[in-house]
Formats: C-alpha cells, structure tokens, sequence
C-alpha cells in the first residue's frame, strides 16, 4: 500500500528496492512512534487501516516527513498529470479525452460447489459522465458464460467449476471530460427531491448534522460559496484516512465520524452530502477510477446541484493534496473540478449492485502496484481473497 500510494514514480524508474527500503524504515520508525503490530513466526503483522492512519497522523503532527515527502509529493504529482496549477479550482474543466481501460477481476469461488449458478458483476463507465462506451468482455476461461451489459454493468452468468477461482474483465474504451452531463433543469421537479432526502445510504441528516450546517451556512444566498464552506469545514476539522465499517454507526454515520474524526472518501463525501442537503443544496455521491496512469485507484466524490452551474464536483482528495488544508495553494484543486475519471456509480439512481459473492461483516482493503497499473484487493480478515481488481489505463487521445 505504502509503494502504490508514495513510490509509484520510483518503481516505475527501476528503484522498487530502494522504495521499499524506504518504506520498511518508515513503517520501523512508526512503530517506534507507538504503532501497534504484532509478531508472529511469519513476521509482524499490521492492520492497514491503522498504518495509513498512523502515517497521516505522524506527518500532521510533524513526528514523521513521510506523509509530505513522499505520499503527498506523490498525490500531486498524480494531480498534475491533468492540470499544471495548482489549487485553482473555479469550475475548470477538461477537454474530453479517450482513454483505454483493462479490468480484470478474481473472485476465490472455493466456497461455492461446482455446478451452482453464479452471477459475478464487473462495473462499466455510465454514460452520463462519458460517451462512446466501447467493451470488449473477456469471460472466464474454459466456461461457457452468458454475458449481458446494461448501464454501468457487465453480468456474467455460468456454472461455478471445481477451480477455486475465477476471473472475468473487459476491455474499455470511453471519452469523457470528468464532469456530469446530466442537470436537474432537464429532469421533473421529482427529481430535485431524490438528492434532498434525509436518508439515503450513508448519507443521514440527523438533528447535529442539520444544527451544524445551519450554523455554517449562515444567510448567505451564494450557493458555491456555501458548499465550499461546508467542504473546508470537514478538510480542516477532521483527518482523512482509512475507516472500519463494521466499527461505523450505520444510523448516524455523519456523526460517527464527527466523533471519531477520521473519514475515508465514501464517509467523507456522505457527511458533506448530509450538510449540504441539510443546506437545501441537492447533492449526491459518485465513485470509479481515477484514470491515473499508474495507480488508478477506486474512489468515491461527491457533486452539489448550483443553479446556473448544474452539477459541481467536490472530492477530499484536497486534504492531502493541501496538507490538511494547511497548504493555501492547494486548498481548492478539486473544489468545483475533478480529473479524468472512469465513473462507474452515481447514487442513488445508477449502481453496480450485489453479485453471487458476498462481503462479510469485517474484510481488509489492500491496494499494491501491478505492472504499469495497481492491484485493489478485497480479503477476509484471516486473508481469504474476496475478490481483487487488476487495472490499467492508459489515454489514448
């Protein structure tokens, strides 16, 4: 995780070793710090939640240059393979590019008897956020699959064998400018209500969360100006790092991380949904793939619905990018814009949906370099594979 997210750069140079030299003397210098581990015959062992956290935490205190030398140098230089300046926000956006994705995905079936059906899901670009969508599925080898396709999904249908895993993927191409093309003027008065909603998913207006962005809202009439502070509320109050769902109040998550002051993309963007629509702002949550060329991660935003503007996007990928809001410069890199993206999921409307393999209560997230791309792995706590993505990308115009 620590290669991927701060070395990706160096590997890609011929200097894997010497990254992760530096990252093993980081993670050493952390325990050192109090990180918990724990040792066994194998080697220590360390929840990854806990060591990006401990990571963030150590350089915002200024114990540890890790966090800005390398994980935050290394954001940016993410950050400016699109855009050469920093932090000016103000509704830029891109010329529409067309980039070229290989996803591939592995599910461990071991569980499952041979012969049972099974229905395994890999998500496509959704067209109001890209065009010319063109796929080239590739089913699971010496398995006679049905394959069908619909907004943001790929299905594949067939008969578990006596492998214990399996992998399914597709080839895609997409344009897209990284920005929403849909707008609440071409849809019924309905469809303002959908994104105004108390409830919906993690996003919850509870009594503090509505008493909260009331006091921050203040009078003002100027809509991005109110969202925006909502947005610099949450960089500058809270950390952003990784997140135990099975630890997150299900029913008041915007407040669970009120308390607990850490957030990750996806509760980050729900409690700032939750402000803003408490705010009367409509907004929803978005998630894909950064089309970073060689560390397209998963990720989740969120977008607010300003009159005259239509969808304005909004992602905590600024707290880093700024230093937790520390760094004036980067403050608003991605307050009314956003890079290239594969979106894959706009809520509530449009979603990849659950599959024949289920997630269980507690599970860990691993991502690590793969070839010129990264791998994202999902596992059981005991180091079960769930399933894991291995992708690339790659603009081709």
């Amino acid at each position: 995780m620590l290669l991927v997210a701060a070395f990706v750069y160096e590997i890609e140079a011929g200097e894997r070793e010497a990254a992760n030299t530096r990252a093993i003397s980081a993670v050493d210098n952390w325990i050192r710090l109090g990180l918990g581990h724990r040792r066994t015959a194998a080697g220590r062992l360390f929840d990854p939640v806990e060591v990006i956290n401990f990571m963030k935490w150590a350089g915002y205190q200024g114990l540890d240059d890790f966090w800005i030398n390398h994980f935050v140098a290394t954001t940016r230089a993410f950050f400016s393979e699109w855009s050469s300046t920093p932090g000016t926000g103000g509704l830029r956006q891109h010329q529409p590019a067309r980039f070229a994705v290989d996803l591939r995905r592995s599910f461990d079936l071991s569980g499952i008897e041979a012969g049972q059906k099974l229905r395994l899901r890999l998500p496509l670009p959704i067209s109001q956020l890209s065009d010319q969508i063109d796929v080239e599925p590739v089913a699971p080898s010496g398995v006679p699959a049905r394959i069908s396709r619909s907004e943001g999904r790929l299905d594949f249908q067939f008969a578990a064998s006596s492998q214990p895993e399996t992998e399914i993927g597709a080839r895609i191409s997409f344009t897209t400018s990284g920005r929403s093309n849909d707008d609440l003027a071409m849809i019924p008065a309905s469809g303002r209500e959908i994104y105004l909603r108390d409830s919906e998913g993690l996003i919850r207006i509870t009594p503090r969360i509505k008493t909260l962005s009331e006091q921050l809202s203040g009078a003002d009439g100027d809509q991005f100006a109110v969202a925006t502070r909502l947005f610099h509320h949450v960089i500058d109050q809270l950390m952003c790092g990784l997140v135990h769902y099975d630890q997150v109040n299900t029913e008041a998550p915007g407040d669970w991380v009120l308390d607990s002051g850490w957030y990750d993309c996806q509760l980050g963007s729900a409690l700032f949904a939750s402000l803003c629509r408490a705010s009367g702002l409509p907004a929803r949550i978005l998630s894909g793939h950064m089309m970073y060329r060689l560390a397209p991660g998963f990720h989740y935003w969120a977008e607010v619905h300003i009159d005259g503007l239509g969808w304005v996007p909004f992602d905590f990928l600024t707290w880093d990018l700024s230093k937790a809001g520390q760094d004036e410069a980067w403050r608003h890199s991605f307050v009314g814009t956003v890079d290239y993206r594969l979106v894959t999921q706009c809520f509530p409307l449009t979603f990849t949906g659950p599959m024949s393999v289920r997630f269980p209560p507690s599970w860990h997230l691993v991502n690590a370099p793969f070839g010129k791309g990264m791998e994202i792995r999902f596992t059981e706590l005991g180091g079960k594979l769930i399933y894991r993505d291995r992708i690339t990308c790659q603009l081709v115009s």
